[in-house]
């Protein structure tokens, strides 16, 4: 190592400070930074020292920036004033060897590691204090040759390096060649070491300045082994017997982290492999000054990491395993344990890629204040005696959006950094970074959309690809895919029971209303629904997820099973069928929780049959046009469940309405599922007929006369027609008309599966159905696919199904939000209550605290059992008001935690407080009147409804919201709900005169939030 570079620990925001040393030409020089703008590193030599004798290792000394320590190849040390203001200190070894190491502590103790000789100490520690007092002193210049160390340890062992602990300045840690690292605490006088840890990394020792429980070591020449040691589980030194070799006691526990090998060889082409060196050593080893758990390394070729560590608590070796950076250990203990959380690749090995914008690292040091970006940074010295600062990326941003504004995608993790915009146009952006202008005009909802196109594209390309060249796809960046995709798409059929991906991560519902900077705040689809109102209206949320196809027909479904269920129209006298699927009625696989006393175990499934058959005349379901089958009723049930198997009357109502709609070909699809070929012609032939309507209407009179199975040419013209089409309920028409076989048209799997399964009720055997519904329902639930709610129901089998739901998309809200309609009411699942905490985390988090609220409430109603007893506990009171004056609880109730006897003077007779209109604004202890409200001056507190006074003046909720007390959680102050509300609509400092207290910016409540009274 022939330069170095040193950070003065003392630095300040107005004065930074450097060392930089040059060993082969042996000066320092001593420098402060003029400028830093994350670009451009200015600085300035304020002094050079340039007498200094040869050495190999040197320490810059903490409680002293004038004083520099350097160790020579005779063993000497010299103690350097670089500021030329005394004379040098020579320290002198008794026997002459290299010095491997010197180092200060804060308190001006100097420490020198000396290579082996017999019968020899090889670690002096001296007073330098003491020794520069003696030099200033008269006669000080005819000191002895040799001088004293002040304590002597390691006899007749190698030192190679040496620190000392900053908040413990008489305590050092040495690595020992052969041997290990010790901890020696000059405080005791046994002259032994205090730990020991036996390890062959006995180098480039680092001690974590803020905190010192955990030092790190490394390899020597090619071993790049680093490790991280807690001294806490050292073992004590044990001294030895007379006669006997040392004893080094029990082995210590090991490292917390070991990395294997920190740096390896870079791959270089054989033209350049002859220049480049065939061996790689660690040069340095540093812990960050501003933040815990940052260790930089540097490597001879000039690779630079930063392993970024974290503490966790571990209990077993699986979780441990599932947190270790891949080739590098932890223990597996049952105490807290450092993990690798990151490693930072601040600087390639020179010669790992082609090209070198700038010269290689060879010393760095880490600075005690953060860098621009808030995080920690390090000050760099490059071969060509260049300095510089690198810092560490903040976390990446999913999305960011420039002033222009442009959306920004990142390509890889790292912090999007906005920079100035050239005279040409072109963005000085980071390389790992792509940004999307929008056109003139476009909104957000239309890039996202246009950018969306493009991903589809790429990725269908991309699989082509993949099954020509029978390769596994590989998607190296989201932001590549999108930049090499060509801007149109073709609208191919999909199937029905996958979830594309843009329906979860590009839904915008009402964005031609929302600008980028809009979409942006709502970061998240969770938030923005939930602002928006997403609870258990079901009506409401369907409005909400318009843009989604899937949850708009899982919210339809629920909406239909909330209205059946009302008025307990699923309920027999032995079952409740309310929220049930197709599954669970045709299998008679009901839940046993919702099962009365009247059914016997033995006699379940005749029980079930009753209720089916008794459920099918309550409704008045009527009978249809079905196959042959020995469970009719079910059959009628499940199309009911289905919303489907409807009379012809309803059928009919139901067909114009969706022919207003200006979807004929649903509305033809309808009326051919329930056998009505007339209604269906009827249907294409009605409101707007396209020239496709009239040739599926021409198919269908076709049809009606049988030439679906006499006649070839007709079923080649309609496949022909069917090869062309896009639209599933066509397709699914022509697929019935080419040879009257209901398998084909459930063959297309692009028929929403609400309506397949009610062909497969109509037309298929009971067996062939069985297996029908139960292959479904499992695809469902192994898919995640919400559309097979309409065959789990909102029973057990759907908490599988949205478990694997949430894995796919991350929409916990949804999940929890539907299964709350029957759990905890009907049944218990552990998972659901995991889904209820989370999400009520989630609102917590976004200071969405009345949201948090009316889903508790709502929550709380729908889980009430038959007896009306709620199932969610209700949370306890988790506030009270006090008096003032007698510190006691203002409710009337008698249960006070603090219950203390009121000061003397103040009456409780209830006659003269509980009596009068005064209640509800005095306490009912001590009469003292309540704070008064600091708007409108009247005393807060409402009158106690249920007191003489206020009995003929019932206040209605509005007024009683308006009137509730709130109060600053900063100052204090109080007022009246309602009148803190209306001051705030157009204030945000507190209304208290001289109180620059800043209330209405201290909660995040959403200005979408409904908090009208």
């Amino acid at each position: 190592m022939e330069t170095a570079i040193r950070w003065s620990p003392s630095s300040t925001v107005s004065e930074q400070r450097f060392l930089l040393v040059d060993v082969n030409g042996r000066s320092f020089k001593r420098c402060v930074v003029d400028q830093y703008d994350k670009r451009t590193f200015k600085h300035s030599t304020r002094s050079t020292y340039s007498k200094v004798p040869p050495f190999r290792a040197f320490d810059w000394a903490p409680h002293d920036e004038n004083l520099v320590a350097v160790g020579q190849w005779s063993g000497e040390v010299t103690v350097l004033r670089i500021d030329n203001t005394l004379p040098n200190v020579s320290l002198p070894a008794k026997h002459q060897r290299l010095c491997n190491a010197v180092a200060f502590s804060r308190t001006g103790l100097l420490a020198a590691g000396l290579e082996r000789v017999r019968n020899d100490f090889c670690l002096n520690i001296w007073d330098v204090n003491q020794r520069f007092s003696t030099v200033s002193s008269p006669g000080g210049a005819a000191a002895k040759p040799f001088v004293e160390p002040y304590r002597k340890f390691a006899s007749s062992e190698a030192i190679s390096s040496i620190k000392f602990f900053t908040a413990q300045p008489e305590v050092l840690v040495t690595g020992i060649k052969g041997r290990g690292v010790r901890i020696y605490d000059m405080r005791e006088n046994t002259g032994s070491p205090s730990l020991h840890f036996q390890t062959t990394s006995v180098f480039n020792l680092a001690i974590d300045p803020l905190d010192e429980n955990y030092f790190a070591c490394a390899g020597a020449g090619k071993d790049t082994t680093i490790q991280i040691w807690d001294r806490r589980s050292g073992k004590p030194f044990t001294s030895p017997s007379l006669g006997s070799g040392p004893d080094f006691g029990a082995p210590a526990e090991g490292p917390v982290v070991h990395y294997s090998e920190a740096f390896k060889l870079p791959k270089v082409s054989p033209q350049r492999r002859g220049s480049e060196s065939s061996d790689v050593s660690i040069w340095s080893l540093r812990f960050c000054k501003g933040t815990s758990g940052y260790l930089g390394a540097l490597a001879s070729n000039g690779d630079f990491k930063i392993f970024e560590t974290k503490h966790e608590y571990s209990s077993s070796k699986e979780h441990d395993k599932a947190h270790q950076h891949r080739g590098y250990e932890s223990p597996n203990t049952d105490q807290p344990v450092m993990l690798t959380k990151q490693i930072h690749h601040i600087e390639h090995a020179h010669g790992e890629t082609r090209q070198h914008k700038k010269p290689r690292v060879v010393a760095f040091d880490f600075s005690n204040l953060a860098g621009s970006k808030g995080t920690p940074c390090a000050i760099v010295l490059r071969s060509d005696q260049s300095v510089d600062i690198v810092e560490l990326n903040g976390p990446p941003p999913a999305l960011s959006v420039s002033w222009r504004p442009s959306l920004i995608v990142s390509r890889v993790n790292s912090t999007i950094d906005f920079k100035e915009e050239s005279s040409t146009g072109d963005p000085f952006l980071d390389k790992n970074v792509r940004i999307f202008n929008p056109t003139e005009g476009e909104t957000a909802a239309e890039l996202l959309s246009r950018l969306r196109k493009k991903y589809d594209t790429a990725m269908g390309n991309q699989q082509s690809k993949a099954k020509e060249s029978e390769h596994p796809i590989t998607v190296e960046s989201t932001a590549d895919i999108i930049e090499s995709a060509p801007e149109t798409v073709e609208n191919t059929p999909s199937s029905s029971g996958k979830a594309p991906e843009r329906y979860v991560y590009f839904e915008l519902p009402d964005v031609d209303k929302l600008s980028i900077a809009d979409s942006v705040d709502y970061s998240t689809v969770a938030r923005r629904r939930c602002i928006m109102g997403y609870l258990f209206d079901c009506k409401k949320n369907i409005e909400i997820v318009r843009d989604n196809p899937l949850l708009l027909k899982l919210w339809t479904w629920i909406n239909w099973a909330i209205d059946n269920a009302e008025a307990d129209g699923m309920m027999t006298d032995a079952l409740d069928l309310s929220f049930f699927g197709v599954a669970g009625i045709w299998n008679n696989d009901l839940d046993s929780q919702r099962a009365s006393d009247k059914v016997n175990k033995a006699t379940y499934s005749k029980e079930v049959a009753i209720a089916v058959e008794v459920l099918c005349a309550k409704l008045e379901l009527p009978e249809c046009h079905m196959a042959s089958t020995s469970f009719p009723n079910h059959r009628r049930l499940c199309l009911h469940t289905c919303g489907l198997g409807l009379p012809y009357e309803q059928l009919e109502t139901t067909v114009k309405k969706i022919v207003f709609e200006g979807e004929n070909t649903k509305a033809a699809a309808l009326a051919l599922i329930h056998d009505q070929p007339k209604l269906a012609f009827t249907a294409l032939k009605n409101g707007r007929p396209t020239s496709l309507h009239r040739e599926l209407a021409v198919a269908i009179a076709g049809f009606n006369k049988g030439q679906a199975t006499t006649n070839e040419d007709w079923n080649e013209t309609i496949q022909d027609m069917k090869a062309d089409l896009k639209d599933p309920y066509a397709r699914a028409i022509l697929a019935l008309v080419s040879y009257g076989d209901w398998h084909d048209v459930l063959a297309e799997t692009t028929i929403p599966l609400r309506e397949r399964v009610g062909i497969a009720l109509l037309h298929l055997d009971d067996d062939e159905l069985t297996q029908y519904i139960n292959y479904n329902t499992t695809e469902c639930i192994r898919e995640g696919d919400v559309e097979g709610v309409v065959l789990t129901g909102l029973t057990e089998r759907a908490v599988p199904l949205f478990e694997i739901y949430i894995e796919k998309s991350s929409d916990v809200q949804t999940a929890l939000l539907a299964m709350s309609f029957t759990c905890p009411r009907y049944f218990a699942d552990a998972r659901v209550d995991r889904w209820r905490e989370t999400h009520r985390s989630y609102l917590n988090g976004l200071c969405l605290f009345l949201p948090r609220v009316k889903f508790d409430v709502q929550a709380t109603k729908l889980s009430k059992d038959a007896d009306g007893k709620p199932r969610i506990a209700v949370p306890s009171r988790q506030f009270s008001l006090e008096c003032n004056y007698c510190n006691q609880a203002l409710h009337r109730g008698t249960a006070n935690p603090r219950r203390e006897a009121p000061p003397p003077g103040f009456g409780t007779h209830p006659d003269k407080i509980f009596g009068d209109a005064k209640t509800g604004t005095v306490c009912p202890n001590c009469g003292k009147h309540l704070p008064r409200c600091v708007i409108c001056l009247d005393w807060l507190g409402m009158p106690d409804t249920h007191s003489r006074g206020s009995i003929a003046a019932e206040p209605t909720q509005r007024e009683t919201m308006h009137k509730f007390i709130s109060v600053c959680q900063t100052c204090g102050h109080m007022a009246h709900a309602g009148h803190f509300l209306d001051w705030f609509d157009t204030h945000d400092v507190c209304p208290v005169p001289n109180c620059d207290c800043k209330c209405n910016g201290l909660d995040d409540i959403p200005k979408h939030a409904d908090i009208t009274f």
